[in-house]
């Protein structure tokens, strides 16, 4: 998929193409989008120029996957992705084609997942090309595999989730004999990497379809393979699907996966994360809400106010105090304790929630007659927690302050 790719950059692509004397379409999820008077946020060139012969007539060509005959053409900053005409061989491995042999548009339409995938489009005649009735598909709402749903699937079972995506997404529905395939292969999901999945899953929960995603996730029983199983018991999911339906709202895909695992034990979301190879981002942010996922019920009558900067200075805080909301939501059908919190915090200077030390090793060495040690290192973080409690904050009041609790020496 082209990355950050616009219309004018793709046309000057497909018209360089063409002046060379090649056959090049705009193709698959672009032509889809344009149908639907959607904005493409890509566009995908397919073409009978080889990847050779594309990198000959462009500056910047990465042949990212030239033995699949992909390359990459850099314009003006953008991504556009140029793929040769082909057919492909078997897919061992169940992600990519062991080989793949140039042909011809309409091989090469019939060698993608989906119909309303499989269409190309000139914009010089205006025309759409479409050898797979995807139109037809387009305008009944139905995702169908081009070709039979076995063998669709059984090149990649990555697609059986990109279905219930693109199901979900564009309010379609599956076809019968797509729907029972789905269900009949989705044990197999588990075969492909988990990281693919983690990528799938994530794109339908960075839309305010999330919800429906996953509830045609558990339809098709896939949910039951790629989520905990303590996770789906009724209870459990109810909530879950829940707070994930007011995370959707914030169309924010990192929120959407805390409120759906955030309730589950350590050593499951360890499992999983694992499994996915979960960002050390995202680990971080589950990690928080392990640690303060009710905290929004106490904050505010916390003892000291370091600590509740050090949790206000805590890189994520802003995606914890969404999900606070929503378990307030969920809990009290309000939000009158969050937005309290938020009250609180307004009456902070911003630039003393996580300020620097007023009072340095070098300062107290200096001023105190002190030597590098543990007990020096010990007095700084005293010291520190000191200076977060006063509202505001310089050095001598600080000093002031510590002599008074008999810190200083």
């Amino acid at each position: 998929m082209a990355i950050g790719c616009d219309k004018s950059s793709a046309l000057f692509v497909l018209h360089r193409l063409r002046d060379a004397g090649h056959v090049a379409f705009f193709a698959g999820g672009c032509v889809r989008d344009m149908l639907l008077s959607t904005e493409p946020k890509d566009y995908d060139i397919a073409t009978d120029a080889t990847p050779e012969q594309v990198e000959a007539l462009f500056r910047r060509v990465l042949m990212v996957g030239a033995k699949f005959g992909v390359a990459m053409v850099i314009h003006h900053r953008q991504h556009i992705e140029v793929a040769t005409f082909r057919t492909d061989a078997s897919y061992t491995d169940g992600r990519r084609p062991d080989g793949v042999t140039f042909s011809s548009p309409r091989e090469d339409a019939l060698r993608r997942d989906f119909t309303i995938n499989g269409m190309f489009y000139d914009p010089d005649e205006e025309k759409v090309i479409d050898y797979v009735d995807g139109q037809i598909d387009l305008k009944a709402g139905l995702i169908r595999t081009i070709g039979t749903p076995a063998e669709r699937f059984g090149e990649d079972y990555l697609r059986l989730l990109r279905a219930v995506r693109f199901a979900t997404r564009l309010s379609f529905t599956l076809d019968e004999a797509t729907r029972k395939a789905v269900i009949q292969f989705a044990p197999q999901i588990n075969t492909i990497s988990g990281e693919r999945i983690f990528d799938e899953i994530e794109n339908m929960l960075a839309k305010p379809t999330a919800l429906a995603s996953l509830e045609l996730l558990a339809k098709l029983d896939l949910a039951k393979e790629v989520l905990p199983a303590q996770l789906l018991e009724d209870q459990a999911w109810t909530a879950a699907l829940k707070r994930v339906a007011m995370a959707s709202e914030h169309d924010d895909s990192m929120l959407c996966f805390l409120a759906l695992l955030g309730d589950l034990p350590v050593a499951d979301t360890n499992r999983l994360l694992r499994r996915w190879g979960a960002s050390n981002h995202f680990r971080d942010l589950l990690r928080l809400v392990r640690e303060h996922r009710d905290s929004w019920a106490t904050f505010l009558s916390w003892p000291t106010l370091a600590e509740r900067k050090r949790l206000l200075a805590r890189p994520g805080y802003s995606t914890l105090r969404a999900l606070w909301e929503i378990r307030e939501r969920c809990q009290t059908g309000r939000h009158a304790t969050c937005d309290a919190i938020d009250g609180f915090v307004a009456t902070l200077d911003p630039a003393q929630i996580s300020p620097p030390p007023l009072l340095t090793g070098a300062m107290a060495m200096d001023r105190f007659d002190l030597v590098e040690s543990p007990e020096l290192g010990k007095l700084l973080r005293t010291l520190y927690t000191l200076q977060l409690e006063i509202e505001p904050a310089d050095l001598d009041t600080l000093l002031t302050a510590a002599s008074e609790q008999g810190l200083l020496p």
